[in-house]
């Protein structure tokens, strides 16, 4: 179901690569019809179905016979069987630190499978067939969608309360966290990154004991193509892991330095008249933030106008404190339309963010 969705797309394409007879539905094409479930042994769909008031009648066909798994599932329980399992998690990165884990692996020769939650240029697809014997995945917490897999390794980056439509706190978010942890199997590496507040209250929450803790190299100097610290430490956290998997060192550094980025994530988009136009995915205030300071870096004598459409309206009401200061790398920040979600209510939310943009920037709204 969703089969043009980004993240079941991906998927399809590996299923197939397995030998997998697919088919699929999307609503904005053919529509969902119980007709379709002929002769099908699984469903796999988004796990947002599954969370809200979804009348479709293959869902709940699906669901009757008990042959419905959401595509993480599928991934867990069929993809990644008798695969060494690399899970790139925590709240902001993950989508880039897995493309980077990727492509070092690609370039010392180990063919891995992977899966990540943007396109990667070079493939075309968030997703990569190979026949090594790693899989790489971003490990996702929202619907606790990452308790599917059973990694031998966890590169955790940093730990942030997001999602609050899912997890109604810190407390929660951390719980997650925990359960995942517990899942390692094999090795039970955890690579982290100690200088997140986030990560120093989890582990102090955690039995340590069995677990092969591993904190990220944060000395080693890169040049990378992609501007902003917090590329800086999402690539120090691939350093570390290739170096525990013996790649050399070389090899390591000139894989990360010519890495290129992946799509929505501070993706050039423009180059017209002297105005450059960025794509990005960040969200959540820190992701902002961070975002707004690799460009203020690149451009430090530029204008920078920051564009922003946040995404639900209990998010933002949630996270809302959040924004003081976030914009204070932009010249201008533009308000439009809060992306709607989930959310039945909006709780005034535009007003309020531009109101809280205003503090420190001009700003604008459109709707």
């Amino acid at each position: 179901m969703g089969i043009l969705g980004s993240g079941v797309a991906g998927v399809v394409s590996l299923a197939s690569k397995f030998g997998y007879e697919v088919t699929g539905c999307d609503l904005g094409k053919q529509g969902h019809s119980a007709s379709h479930l002929k002769n099908v042994d699984l469903v796999v769909a988004t796990p947002a179905v599954f969370y809200q008031s979804v009348k479709h009648p293959e869902f709940l066909e699906a669901r009757k016979r008990g042959i419905l798994l959401t595509w993480q599932e599928f991934v867990g329980k069929y993809l990644q069987k008798g695969k060494k399992v690399i899970a790139i998690a925590g709240t902001h990165g993950k989508s880039t630190t897995t493309a980077m884990t990727a492509k070092i692996l690609e370039d010392a020769g180990f063919d891995p499978l992977v899966v990540l939650g943007a396109k990667v240029p070079s493939w075309g697809s968030n997703a990569r067939y190979g026949k090594g014997k790693y899989f790489v995945i971003e490990a996702d917490e929202f619907y606790d969608n990452f308790l599917n897999y059973r990694p031998m390794t966890i590169l955790l980056n940093n730990v942030e309360f997001d999602h609050p439509d899912y997890f109604k706190d810190e407390s929660a978010v951390f719980d997650s966290y925990k359960k995942f942890i517990g899942n390692l199997t094999g090795e039970k590496t955890l690579i982290v990154n100690k200088k997140s507040i986030g990560i120093k209250k989890l582990l102090d929450g955690l039995n340590l004991k069995e677990i092969n803790l591993v904190e990220v190299d944060s000395k080693v100097n890169l040049n990378l193509k992609v501007a902003g610290l917090h590329n800086i430490s999402n690539a120090q956290m691939v350093w570390t892991f290739g170096k525990l998997l013996g790649i050399k060192e070389s090899l390591i550094k000139k894989s990360l330095e010519s890495f290129e980025g992946i799509g929505r994530r501070m993706e050039l988009i423009s180059s017209k008249s002297g105005i450059k136009i960025y794509d990005d995915y960040a969200h959540h205030p820190t992701a902002i933030a961070a975002t707004l300071e690799g460009l203020r870096d690149m451009y430090k004598d530029n204008r920078i106008w920051a564009v922003v459409e946040a995404h639900g309206y209990q998010r933002t009401k949630v996270l809302l404190d959040k924004y003081e200061g976030v914009f204070d790398k932009a010249d201008m920040v533009v308000v439009g339309p809060i992306f709607k979600a989930r959310d039945p209510e909006t709780f005034g939310m535009t007003e309020k963010l531009i109101a809280q943009a205003s503090k420190h920037k001009k700003a604008l709204a459109f709707s």
